[in-house]
């Protein structure tokens, strides 16, 4: 049972809850890595990237994510008719084969880091999804 009459001043007083914080900025990366950084971060769930390893992964997430725009800028501006020389065709082969690495590197650091759908699902999310794709019938049989 409570305690009868009124309430003292310390236990009306309001206590500060801490909610999780987003980690900030390494002052490693550059300025558009930054917002990169930002821009994730703030799509995450607080204490997402808690721990060091994470916030490391993270980082190079971002470096990835430069270099990507950094070479599809550049390939943007490529020329068609630059391609008809030799030397054109293979500095246009070289800079896509560069930016297909970097885009691969940074879709497998997101899949770590549970960045993308497919990595959010857990196994009983997936079995539910079969089991209730499963009720009714077949397509083809309609």
């Amino acid at each position: 049972m409570g305690k009868r009459g009124r309430k003292s001043v310390s236990e009306l007083q309001v206590v500060p809850v801490e909610f999780g914080k987003r980690p900030p900025v390494p002052k490693a990366l550059n300025s558009r890595q930054a917002e990169i950084w930002d821009r994730t971060v703030v799509d995450e769930a607080d204490g997402h990237f808690k721990t060091r390893a994470l916030q490391d992964m993270l980082a190079d997430y971002c470096r990835h994510r430069e270099i990507t725009e950094s070479l599809g800028a550049q390939i943007n501006e490529f020329k068609p008719e630059w391609v008809k020389s030799d030397e054109g065709a293979r500095k246009l082969a070289a800079l896509l084969k560069m930016r297909d690495g970097e885009s691969r590197a940074a879709a497998d650091k997101a899949t770590k880091l549970r960045m993308t759908n497919q990595s959010r699902y857990t196994p009983q999310a997936a079995a539910t999804a079969v089991k209730d794709a499963a009720d009714g019938p077949a397509p083809w049989e309609c």
